[in-house]
């Protein structure tokens, strides 16, 4: 294992245990009121962010290219995401209902990154370059985009049944109002939108170059539709919040739509894409 393969490692299980830890207090914040409660949480959650980051950067030096560019590289790109904008979220609104959500789920993704993740041996020409890279990203961060939809989407299906069941204590009283998880939902599904439009665009440029000659058939790979598939479901369900729908139908739109992102990422990806099966 090379010197920046090593370093990757060690940061990447520094990330691991402050995403845990994290995780944990954004949990118990739920039900404890003590400021530092709180204040550690998001500590550990920014530490973890910039581990995540230093085992990204690590990696790509030890690739000599993107390290995001099979499978468990890219689950360490989605995990970095989660947190990010769960810290951004957190600063912006001073609010951190979000962290029991979205925390957890950037531990599970990091988690078995980190745990499987092995060296890859071949060196691909092909899969360098700022092309390729920002292809990548932007999906990368509009998954991550959708994935914080879903969760404002669940947060407002709970805050909605406890208002009718007049439950409203306990944890359930720390969350955030209907109409901020509203806005915040609508922001999240916009910013996924335009990451995804641009990320599909700048990978059919890509693709359109490196691929012509040895794939001619490259645009009937079913990653490619599924992708636009998701697009125009995201887009359909934000051009209708926007011309007045119920905003419930829109969190259980939200709520079904992250279900295509993860078939996309995950299932699509390992069984039915030849050319983004991500196992090289």
């Amino acid at each position: 294992m090379t010197g920046a393969a090593q370093i990757a490692s060690t940061l990447g299980w520094v990330a691991l245990v402050a995403y845990a830890l994290s995780a944990v207090l954004y949990t118990t914040s739920l039900f404890r009121t003590a400021a530092w409660v709180g204040r550690s949480a998001t500590a550990f959650a920014v530490l973890g962010a910039a581990c995540n980051f230093g085992t990204l950067y690590a990696r790509s030096l030890a690739l000599h290219t993107v390290p995001y560019r099979d499978l468990l590289g890219s689950m360490k790109l989605f995990g970095f995401f989660l947190a990010v904008l769960n810290i951004v979220l957190e600063f912006r609104h001073r609010d951190r209902s979000l962290g029991p959500f979205l925390m957890p789920a950037a531990l599970v993704f990091l988690l078995l990154a980190v745990v499987q993740t092995t060296p890859v041996h071949k060196d691909a020409p092909e899969l360098k370059g700022p092309i390729f890279a920002l292809h990548v990203t932007l999906n990368m961060l509009a998954y991550a985009a959708f994935a914080v939809a879903c969760a404002l989407s669940l947060l407002y299906v709970v805050v909605g049944r406890s208002l009718k069941k007049r439950a409203f204590t306990g944890p359930a009283s720390r969350l955030p109002s209907l109409s901020y998880l509203e806005r915040a939902n609508r922001t999240s599904l916009s910013l996924g939108i335009l990451s995804l439009t641009v990320g599909v665009l700048l990978g059919l440029f890509w693709a359109s170059r490196m691929w012509r000659g040895e794939h001619p058939l490259w645009a009937l790979d079913p990653k490619i539709w599924f992708a636009l598939a998701t697009l125009a479901f995201y887009v359909f369900v934000l051009v209708r919040a926007h011309r007045g729908a119920a905003p419930v139908s829109t969190a259980r739109l939200s709520i079904a739509g992250f279900v295509l992102v993860l078939l996309s990422y995950t299932a699509v990806n390992l069984l039915v894409s030849k050319l983004h099966d991500f196992t090289s």
